[in-house]
This record gives structure tokens, sequence and C-alpha cells, in this order.
């Protein structure tokens, strides 16, 4: 940007150089008014500083034709050695921006000046970055601001004279420069119909009128900003340049604010919700859903043996792993499905206006996506599904303990499957299901977990029995002693239990004479030919065995630890 400096002082016009250049300004310095038409590069000078006995300038028709010419002129200070508040008036009443007494030139006072300017270019190259639309139904004023903004060089300006050809464009516009009065529709009408399509655009007010109760009522519904015609172009500039402002500061505002909500909602490896937002939300579309008695569904989802993962490939594929697959979840559900990080590699879904049958179809569509999906460098991943629908009676707790039932029998009993409602399917793929005996069972107590590993043991057998009609005999045999098992592993519990002071201890006994008088039942039902074999097989895994550990067996395991902790504190 270029300032130009008119004077007869060369020692004086040094020191105006040196601040010019020290403040991103080039320098160019005419002695004579015709070496300032010369020397005025038009777009490219930024500031006129006239250095002259002020007499002789106001009285210089030259000089005045360079003041009057509006939309070439740029910014104009005066510094003059006179001290005559007359004449001081009489300029800034031709519109000098800036008055300077030389004797007292204050050189931090002029920087100001100079930044202004600075400010205000760099508010017109924004202005040339956003789209405008001018509604007015006046020729002149629509050509007096083309004229205006193509000086500028703003040029992404759409003009309309008609209010109805103008509602029929799309309002994706940033700026509005809209007259109050108009043929057909008032500016008031247009302010409200824009905000309907637009809530983030300004809108600027043109009135002749200066009418206090109609102006604030179109700053009350979304106007951000009136001017009064005729326009004063620099004035206007300002209003826009300050509008613009606004509108970034706020914008920069909402996007911070959007990266404090995220870091305060978003789970930062995955960028999925975090599990308290997620709770959090949930809460709200529970209400909503019933209010609307609409089904919605849950997925609790858990990537198979993923501590392998991170044992065999390192943490950082391990992270890898599950940025990839919550893309994956991302690309292959809704977008009213709302996903969060549950805690570790589990995941979960709340599936709006979905039956647990139309979410089990989901969960297996993920399932197979994700088995197939390649995560390079990794060997095959898959995950383990738990499907819930929220039912009558329920609350977040019945319906997350459900839900996590599912996940584990899913886990228990082979992985890479899905099971909705706690419901197994006995066959997975052409094969009998298998219950798998890890350490995900183990409680910490050798009896106890000697006692699952053996009655899994004979739960697979029986259920690989199931599908052998040749192996009656022995399946029934199987059955008897399985029933026998049952009665003895649980006595057993019930004296560990005790001997450990279990404060539960009773309630879980009475969970176990419940479990033996219905598996007793079942075995009546079964030898009576009431009873299909594969049913008494999923009864005796989803209730007796496994159901049963991950329900009531769980909530004692931590014992057996704090009583280990607390005789290695005595030993210590």
């Amino acid at each position: 940007m270029q300032l130009l400096h008119l004077d007869s002082d060369k020692l004086f016009s040094e020191k105006i150089k040196n601040i010019a250049q020290k403040n991103g300004f080039t320098y160019k310095r005419a002695i004579s008014t015709n070496e300032v038409f010369e020397k005025f590069d038009t777009g490219k000078t930024g500031l006129l500083v006239i250095d002259e006995d002020i007499d002789w300038m106001l009285n210089n028709e030259s000089v005045r034709v360079i003041i009057s010419r509006d939309f070439i002129c740029p910014p104009i200070i005066v510094i003059t050695s006179k001290k005559d508040l007359r004449i001081k008036k009489k300029c800034f009443n031709m519109g000098i921006m800036g008055y300077f007494e030389k004797e007292l030139f204050n050189s931090s006072r002029f920087v100001k000046y100079l930044k202004t300017i600075q400010k205000e270019t760099g508010n017109i190259d924004l202005i040339r970055k956003i789209h405008i639309a001018v509604l007015d139904d006046s020729q002149f004023t629509l050509r007096i601001m083309r004229v205006f903004f193509d000086m500028h060089g703003i040029n992404n300006v759409a003009y309309y004279q008609s209010p109805s050809e103008f509602l029929q464009q799309k309002m994706d516009y940033e700026l509005f420069l809209i007259d109050l009065v108009l043929p057909e529709h008032d500016g008031d009408d247009i302010i409200e119909y824009i905000r309907e399509k637009n809530q983030d655009a300004m809108i600027i007010l043109m009135t002749a009128y200066t009418n206090e109760n109609i102006l604030a009522h179109c700053l009350s519904i979304g106007a951000n900003d009136f001017i009064l015609k005729p326009l004063e172009m620099k004035i206007f500039m300002a209003r826009i340049s300050s509008c613009i402002n606004h509108y970034y500061l706020q914008r920069e505002i909402s996007i911070k604010n959007d990266q404090l909500f995220d870091m305060a909602t978003r789970d930062s490896l995955t960028t999925l919700y975090n599990r308290a937002y997620f709770a959090k939300i949930c809460e709200k579309k529970v209400k909503e859903n019933l209010a609307a008695d609409l089904p919605f569904s849950f997925i609790l989802m858990d990537i198979d043996h993923f501590k392998t993962v991170n044992d065999q490939y390192g943490h950082l594929k391990g992270d890898y792993v599950l940025r990839e697959l919550a893309k994956v979840l991302k690309e292959n559900l809704r977008n009213s499905d709302i996903i969060g990080r549950w805690g570790g590699e589990e995941f979960t879904i709340l599936m709006d206006n979905a039956t647990v049958e139309s979410s089990t179809e989901v969960a297996e569509k993920i399932r197979e996506v994700i088995e197939k999906h390649c995560f390079n460098g990794i060997r095959q991943i898959t995950v383990s599904i738990g499907v819930a629908q929220w039912q009558k009676g329920d609350d977040r707790e019945i319906l997350f303990r459900r839900l996590d039932h599912s996940l584990y029998l899913a886990k228990l009993t082979g992985r890479n499957k899905v099971v909705s409602n706690a419901e197994l399917h006995m066959i997975q793929g052409d094969k009998p299901m298998t219950i798998e005996w890890g350490l995900f069972f183990k409680s910490g107590n050798d009896k106890i977990d000697a006692d699952h590993s053996k009655l899994i043991g004979m739960l697979n057998k029986f259920i690989y029995l199931c599908f052998d009609k040749n192996k009656k005999k022995e399946m029934d045999n199987l059955l008897i002693e399985f029933a026998q098992e049952i009665v003895d592993h649980f006595d057993r519990e019930e004296e560990i239990l005790k001997d450990y002071k279990y404060q539960n201890y009773k309630d879980h006994k009475n969970v176990h004479a419940e479990l033996v008088t219905k598996t007793l039942k079942l075995l009546k039902n079964y030898n009576d030919n009431n009873l299909e074999p594969i049913n008494v097989a999923k009864y005796l895994v989803q209730e007796v065995v496994i159901g049963h550990i991950v329900r009531h067996d769980f909530n004692f395991y931590n014992i057996f630890t704090h009583h280990e902790n607390e005789n290695m504190i005595v030993k210590s």
C-alpha cells in the first residue's frame, strides 16, 4: 500500500517516509498538485498526506478537486503549522481523515491512522471473498453501488431490483443489503424470509426513513445493522466492515466453542462421542422416543481378542484399529444413529426408530463388513455384538444389563457373532455353537474356576450330541451327570462364599435353589418328550451356566481379589 506525500519540506518528508516504511507502506513524494495527479495510483494509493500552507490548500482549486473525488481519492491527512480551530473544522467538513499540527506532531497518533487504513484495506479484502446480494428497487442506488464495488474490485455481487426475482434465488449469500421499502414485499418480510433460510448471514437494511419503530422491529427480527440513504460511501463501507468483523469474530467464537464442545464430548482417539456424553444423549433420546411411542434399540460391540493386537503389533497399531473401526461404523450407519466409544475396545450405538429385528440386521451387516475390512498391516479383525430393544418396564439399568448379557453370550459362545435380547442361536454357520473357556471366566478362586471349566466342557459336549441322533443314550446320561454336577457345584460355591463372608450370600443361595428347581423341571419335560434336546441346551447355556455366571457370579469375583490383597498387607 502506498502513502503519497504532498509537501515542500524535505527534512520533514524523511520523517514521514521512515514512519510509513516501518508500518508497511511504500512512500512517494510530490511537490506539486500536478505531481500528485501524476503519481497517484488508483487502487494502490492508500493515504494522501498534505503538508502545505493551510490557506493555500483550502483555496487551491486542484487540491479541492482531489478532495472532492469521492470514489478515487483515498483518506487524506493534513499537516499544518497553523493553529486555527475554524480552519480545522473546515478541513473536517471537507472530509479530511486526520489533522496534525506540525510543531506538535505526534508520531504514535499518526501510526494509529496508518493502522486504521491497513485494517480498512484488510476489510475490503475480506469483502472480496464473500458473496453479496443487493436488493433495491432504485436503479440509481443499484448503479451507485455497482460503481463503488467495482472500483474496489468487489465482483461477487448479485444485484436485484425486483423482490419477486430475489425470492426465487437460493439464500446462500453471506451478506445481504436490503432496501426497507419495496414494491410487493417490505424489507422486514424479506429479512424474515432470509433468516428462515440462512441463520448465519449478515443483513444490512438500507433506508431513507428514520422511523425508529420500524428500524427497531427490523433489528429485532434479524437485521444486523442499518444505514441511511443517500448512501455516504465511506460510512457505508465502515458499516459493512463492522458487520464483517463481527461476523468473523462470531464465527471464530463458534469454532472455538465447537472445539471445546468436542473436547468435552468426543473421544480424542476415535472422534466418536465419549461414554459420558453418549449416556447424556441417550437419556434425552429415550424420553423423546417413549413420548412418541417409537421403538429404539442399542447395539454394544467389542473387538475380539483386542489385547493380542496390542501385544503383537504394539499400541500404535491398536489405536489405528480403533480409529479405523470408528470410521467403518460412521460409513455404515444412518446419520440419525448415535455412536459412542463405550470404553477400551467397546463401542455402542443408539438406533432411533428401530426394532430389535431391524437393529440385528444392521448389526449383522456391520459384523460382516468389519470381518471383510482390510486393516493395513493387521490380521483379520472381528467383533462380537449384543443387541437389545427397549421394552415395556425397562429402565436404563435393566436395558443395559440385557445388552451386556447379549454381548457376553456372543463373546463366550464363539465370538464374531450377534446375539439379540440374550437369545442364543445354537448353530453358527453349519456348526454347533461352542463355549470358550478363558480368562474371562476366571474368578480368582481355583475351586470355583475348576467347577465352571468342567460345566462348560460338559455343556459343549451336550450341544455337540444334540446334533447327532445316534447319540441319544449318551446324551441322556450326560444330562443326568450334568444335573448332579450343577447341584454339587452350587453347594461347593455356597460354602466358599460363606467362608469369605460374601454379603449377598443368602440372595445368591436363593438364586441357586431356583435354578436347581427349574433345571429339574426342565429335565422332566425332556424325559417326557415335551422338550427338544437343543432347547434344553439353550436354556442351560443362557440361564444355568453362562447366564448365571454373567448375571450373578461376576458380582462376587472381587471378594477373592480383595481377600488376597488383605493377606498381602498382613504379611508385609
